[in-house]
């Protein structure tokens, strides 16, 4: 299980997971991508075979009904959030699609909505 965490949320979060997790994570700052368009984040996702993590919600939702296939997706219901908070939230999706890969449920395909709140909702898309 790999992450990339979009520029719309702290790299501090791909710092989180890979010291408190051990997960492959990295942000789209350190890879040199801050400030390219969503579909090329897209793609560089699924060529690294990384969940992409944000909050970015409209725009990926559309880019992910365009192609046919991508790695999984995991979106923060609200974009506004504080670091802490963004750690606490990824730290719960993380723990979701871990159970989900358990049961046979990969993410290819699949997006994760989840709220600070801790409400979930896996779907298909496309």
């Amino acid at each position: 299980m790999k992450f990339l965490i979009d520029e719309d949320l702290s790299p501090k979060v791909a710092q989180h997971l890979c010291k408190n997790y051990l997960i492959d994570a990295v942000a789209v700052r350190d890879r040199g991508l801050l400030g390219k368009d969503d579909g090329t984040i897209l793609t560089y996702a699924f060529n690294e075979d990384r969940i992409l993590i944000t909050a970015n919600i409209a725009d990926f939702e559309r880019f992910a009904q365009l192609i046919e296939v991508h790695s999984g997706i995991v979106f923060l219901q609200e974009g506004d959030l504080l670091r802490e908070e963004q750690i606490t939230v990824v730290s719960k999706a993380v723990k979701a699609i871990e159970a989900e890969i358990k049961a046979g449920r990969e993410m290819i395909n699949r997006v994760l909505y989840i709220s600070v709140t801790g409400t979930r909702m896996f779907q298909d898309l496309p």
